[in-house]
């Protein structure tokens, strides 16, 4: 997935990683693993071991494998919190290994975001040999802000190490995760929004205007496993449209589901034809229920948004005044209706209709 600049302009990547202090750290973060392996030792103990507390979850994850029906793996899964600004974010690192069985040899590893109930892929997998139990690993995840934003404090930087008998190894990390908790979109000079207009059974209908053109945006979604589901963004004005992008996988509910889209105009020639576009996924954050308190407050929705997508080059606009190119543009002229060919299917020929003049 990529998304990316830092208040619209590049950003630049961190030249080296900090050297951070891990054991603080460590105690920063909440996680589910133990300590780490400190035995590389291939005679691991039984799978009874994997079912402590101190030891990570094997849950279902957004990210599907293919095997045979009748084979049975295992996955691991830690987590660990945080909270970037004031966005309460969970990573989650799935460990699996190619074999099924939790043995010395080839693992994959995963890294997802999840705000709520929803979670989405942040990096791509990667794969490490492992001689150590897979079940007791520690990691090191950390954020750190990154350059001025608009909207402000929604930028950020995070790191994953993998930390195995003291030794620590860079595993992701990424300079531009946009994310922040109920941003201030009004900040964006000129922005123009498109607005929710209907939900329907796998599809959300946004409309906005962009260059004086009025434009559709349509989000779909497709279930493709057990709380999993396939999103793609199109956009449609005047009859005329076209694919966004089609490979966002989120895990959770679609009605727990919004986006947030909108438009900067560029500088351009004809003037209003270039846009800056950009996505941002909508998740709410319901407000702690405290049943002991009886104090009334004030009706106030929190959300949290994470920016999944960009565009630098969104060319459309309706009028637009191509003679205001200058004296130099040469305009071509329409020679009249479009010639219709026939295209036979059983041979590789066309059929004209219509006379043809050759020279």
């Amino acid at each position: 997935m990529d998304l990316y600049d830092a208040g619209f302009d590049s950003f630049s990547p961190l030249n080296d990683d900090p050297s951070p202090d891990y054991h603080t750290l460590v105690r920063s973060n909440s996680t589910a693993t133990g300590s780490s392996a400190t035995s590389s030792n291939p005679s691991w103990s039984s799978h009874a071991d994997s079912l402590s507390l101190s030891s990570p979850t094997a849950v279902k994850q957004l990210y599907t494998t293919t095997r045979r029906p009748s084979r049975r793996s295992e996955r691991y899964q830690y987590t660990y919190n945080l909270i970037a600004g004031s966005a309460p974010l969970q990573f989650l690192i799935s460990v699996e290994s190619v074999s099924g069985r939790p043995v010395p040899g080839k693992y994959l590893f995963r890294l997802s975001l999840k705000i709520d109930k929803t979670e989405r892929p942040l990096a791509e997998p990667i794969s490490l040999n492992l001689t150590v139990d897979p079940r007791k690993l520690e990691f090191i995840v950390f954020v750190f802000p990154g350059k001025n934003s608009i909207p402000a404090g929604c930028l950020w930087s995070y790191r994953v190490w993998l930390r195995v008998n003291f030794v620590d190894h860079r595993m992701f990390g990424d300079d531009e995760l946009w994310v922040g908790k109920d941003p201030d979109f009004s900040a964006i000079a000129d922005a123009s929004f498109a607005r929710l207009k209907s939900i329907n059974a796998n599809s959300q209908l946004y409309d906005g205007v962009v260059g004086r053109a009025r434009v559709q945006f349509i989000a779909r979604w497709t279930h493709i496993a057990e709380g999993l589901y396939k999103y793609t963004l199109e956009y449609e004005s005047a009859g005329v449209g076209s694919m966004l992008f089609e490979d966002l996988i989120l895990q959770g509910d679609p009605r727990s589901v919004s986006f947030l889209i909108y438009t900067i105009p560029l500088s351009s020639m004809p003037a209003g034809a270039s846009h800056r576009l950009r996505v941002w996924l909508k998740t709410f954050i319901p407000f702690p229920n405290d049943q002991s308190s009886n104090i009334s407050l004030p009706f106030h929705d929190s959300y949290i948004y994470q920016r999944i997508w960009k565009s630098e080059s969104l060319k459309i606009g309706a009028r637009l005044d191509f003679h205001s190119l200058g004296a130099k543009m040469i305009l071509g002229s329409s020679n009249g209706p479009p010639k219709t060919y026939t295209i036979s299917q059983t041979r590789d020929k066309y059929e004209v209709k219509g006379n043809i003049e050759l020279g």
